[in-house]
């Protein structure tokens, strides 16, 4: 079931209070119109009563698909890092799977800490294709294009929806103003052979990504770190 809960919100522009109702969780198996409003940019979306500013308010966020046995966490990471994040999240992960029963196969979890990452995660899910598949995609491309596709700086987003049967489509992201700036084109063939390689030694890809937060520029910034050292 979905949950909500009461917050007093700031309007960014006037500074009027006001008490609205956020989402603290949404099941989209149950009410499959909470997802829509997600990719429309809706969910947690307030508007000042007092001016009529639209604003949207980030905070973490349970993403739960019963149907296909996914919880995916969206936590900002605006007020801790990454780092305290992940460590609390470790936590709960090890209270949930001493509660559940030995006869319940327990949930794949995801952790994610943008919308965009959010939403890209969802179509990939609802697409079938095996995220460590993309995101070894996007470390191949993000170390065969360092000058154009810098970890530090750039984020790869797949673009499931306009990918298409010949070709996947990778937008580039600017970290800092995140600004869509290119297409990178990746030819699907390409991609059934890294899903072969996946198929063959998925210990591999989950050695590389292990977890509950998957992701290419995070496995290669940690690198970097760890040469730097």
């Amino acid at each position: 079931m979905s949950a909500q809960k009461t917050y007093n919100i700031r309007c960014p522009k006037c500074g009027q209070e006001q008490k609205v109702e956020l989402y603290e969780s949404i099941n989209v198996s149950q009410q499959p119109g909470l997802k829509t409003a997600l990719f429309e940019n809706q969910l947690n979306r307030i508007q000042c009563r007092s001016c009529d500013t639209s604003f949207r308010i980030d905070k973490p966020l349970l993403y739960n698909d019963p149907d296909r046995n996914i919880l995916i966490h969206w936590i900002p990471d605006n007020a801790v890092s990454r780092e305290e994040i992940l460590d609390d999240f470790d936590k709960s992960m090890e209270e949930l799977r001493a509660v559940l029963p030995e006869n319940i196969e327990p949930p794949r979890v995801r952790l994610v800490f943008t919308r965009a990452e959010l939403v890209e995660l969802i179509f990939i899910i609802e697409a079938g294709m095996e995220e460590r598949v993309v995101e070894y995609i996007k470390y191949t491309i993000h170390m065969q294009n360092p000058g154009r596709v810098p970890p530090a700086t750039k984020q790869l987003l797949l673009n499931v929806q306009d990918s298409t049967a010949d070709e996947l489509l990778f937008a580039v992201q600017n970290t800092e103003t995140l600004e869509l700036e290119e297409i990178l084109r990746y030819p699907r063939p390409a991609y059934h052979g890294v899903k072969d390689m996946y198929r063959k030694n998925p210990e591999e890809f989950r050695e590389l990504f292990p977890g509950p937060y998957i992701s290419a520029r995070a496995a290669l910034m940690e690198e970097d770190c760890g040469e730097d050292g």
